[in-house]
Formats: C-alpha cells, structure tokens, sequence
C-alpha cells in the first residue's frame, strides 16, 4: 500500500499520520506529571540513603559493629533505616520507651514519633569514642570553669545544679547557654553528668542527656525530656543495662 502521494512535477509527497503529534504530546506529559509527581510524594534523596527518622515494626535483630564490639538490637529499637542493614558502622541511634525500655509499636507511635514535652522515649546514640576525655576531665576541665558558681545549688534529686551565663547579643557565650548542668554520682559513685535545657516559654520541649563511656572504644549517649530528671538514676542505671543486654561481643583470645 502506497504511503504518499503524487505532487508537482510527479515528485512523491509522503504523507504523515495523523497520530505522531498527539502520541508525542501524551508522551511529553506523561513525562512531566511523572517528574511532578515523584518530587512532590516520591522518595527523598534522605530516604534513599535511610537518613530520616522511621519506626520499625520487626523485632528481627540487626548486627551492627562499632569499634570492635557487636551490638544486636531488635529493628525496632532502631531510629534510622539505614541501622537495619547491619553490618560495620561509628554509630547506631536506638530508641526505647522508658520506663519499659520497649521498642516501637504502633500502639505508642505518637510516643515515638511526636516531640510532646512528657514523651517517654529515650533517645540513646552508641558511637566510636572521638575523644579520650572521660566524663569526670570534661567536667573539672570542661564544664567548671564556665560555671557561674562553682558551690551550685543543691535539688532534691541528689544532683548539684550549675547555671551558666546567659546568651546576650553583645557578648560571645562558651556554648553553654540555655543549658544547666547537673552533677551528681550513678549507682557505683561514678561522677555523672546531666545537662538540661532551661524550661522557658522559647524552648517548648526541653530534653536533658548525658555522654558516658562504656568501653575504652565506646561512647554511649541519651536524651530524655526534662520532666523526668527526677528519675535520672533508674534511667541512666536502665539504659546502660539495655546497653549491656544487646552487646554480644565475642569474648577476646
């Protein structure tokens, strides 16, 4: 079947369908909405990489090497995805719903998911040590010589709290302001250190955490909201349990 034409001169005109056009527009949008739809609901460049926050249903455990040691928490102690693969890292984030120490369910979703002032979740990061300082240097080389009082304030609690000086526009702080640190001594005499956001109206869900060093390879720290500083004992004595019941590191030879 011929495709074209007789013309001028007996030149051959061929003739073209008349659904080029349409099926290259159709084409062409169905491309565009794909584009629009895949930056507006598609993935993130984050979330390829398992960088933002998202709970885990599974209690399948996940071996995660830092420093020499093997930690196997269940999936869903794990903040970020990317933990959920396993294997050698510098650092995990876990969370826990204190005082249960149990992981994510979808019964207490909001509990981990929103940052409410009086949530209940522990926030608790285990990471190669960056620094050699241990907690009792950081606080007489650290922490001391910025305080404002060095006597502090005694709180029912069986912490000391310091102040530090304020924030002022014309003078340059020490990096601790909005913050109070708390010292005191855990369960085996062990100097700790808690700071705490100030509670004021401009900080709405103010945390307190603390860093300590459970191996000479291994930092751990944890953060909690400061309506349960009163309990900062059975915490920090339960988070460092939890530490100790996911480690299973092999015994050295």
């Amino acid at each position: 079947m011929s495709n074209g034409y007789g013309g001028f001169g007996g030149e051959q005109v061929k003739e073209e369908s008349s659904w080029r056009y349409p099926i290259g527009i159709f084409l062409a949008t169905l491309v565009l909405c794909a584009i629009f739809l895949y930056y507006y609901v598609g993935p993130s460049y984050e979330e390829f990489k398992g960088d933002l926050p998202s709970p885990a249903i599974t209690e399948e455990p996940i071996a995660v090497d830092i420093a020499g040691h093997r930690f196997v928490p269940a999936a869903n102690y794990t903040v970020y995805p990317r933990a959920r693969r396993g294997g050698a890292r510098d650092e995990v984030s876990l969370y826990a719903l204190w005082p249960t120490m149990d992981g994510y369910t979808p019964t207490h979703r909001r509990e981990f998911v929103d940052d409410d002032p009086k949530t209940r979740r522990l926030y608790i990061t285990i990471a190669k040590r960056a620094s050699p300082i241990a907690e009792a240097e950081r606080i007489e080389t650290l922490y001391m010589p910025n305080v404002i009082d060095r006597r502090g304030v005694r709180t029912p609690y069986q912490l000391t709290k310091f102040a530090f000086a304020e924030r002022r526009a014309d003078v340059p702080t020490n990096g601790y302001s909005d913050t109070e640190l708390f010292v005191g001594a855990d369960a085996d005499e062990k100097v700790v250190a808690l700071f705490c956001f100030q509670e004021r109206d401009d900080i709405p869900s103010p945390e307190c955490w603390r860093k300590f060093e459970y191996s000479n390879k291994i930092d751990v720290s944890y953060r909690f909201k400061r309506p349960y500083l009163p309990e900062w004992r059975a915490i920090d004595a339960e988070v460092r349990a939890f530490i100790e019941s996911i480690d299973q590191t092999p015994p050295a030879e």
